[in-house]
C-alpha cells in the first residue's frame, strides 16, 4: 500500500485514518482492514475497539476527528473457536 498525502478536500463518504504504534503492529491492523474492505474473512485476528474519543472539529481541514485505540489479537486467545 503506497502512502499518500492527505487530501486538501476528503470526499463524503472518505474518513481519513492515520495509525501509530509499533510498526509490526501497524501493518497488522492494515492487513485486517485491507481484507475486510475486499469483503474477504479475517479468520486469525480480531481487532477490539478499546477506546473511542469524541468527536473534535479538524484546525485546518472540514469535518472533525476521532480518535480510536484498537488491539489485535488472535481469535482463539478472545475463546472464540477454530
Amino acid at each position: 500500500m503506497s502512502a499518500a498525502k492527505s487530501p486538501a478536500h476528503i470526499a463524503p463518504g472518505v474518513a481519513e485514518i492515520r495509525l501509530s504504534g509499533m510498526p509490526a503492529d501497524v501493518d497488522a491492523v492494515v492487513s485486517v482492514l485491507e481484507r475486510f474492505a475486499a469483503g474477504l474473512p479475517v479468520e486469525t485476528m480480531r481487532l477490539k475497539i478499546l477506546t473511542r474519543s469524541t468527536g473534535r472539529r479538524n484546525r485546518r481541514s472540514p469535518g472533525h476527528r476521532v480518535y480510536l485505540v484498537v488491539r489485535l489479537e488472535p481469535r482463539r486467545a478472545m475463546g472464540e473457536n477454530q
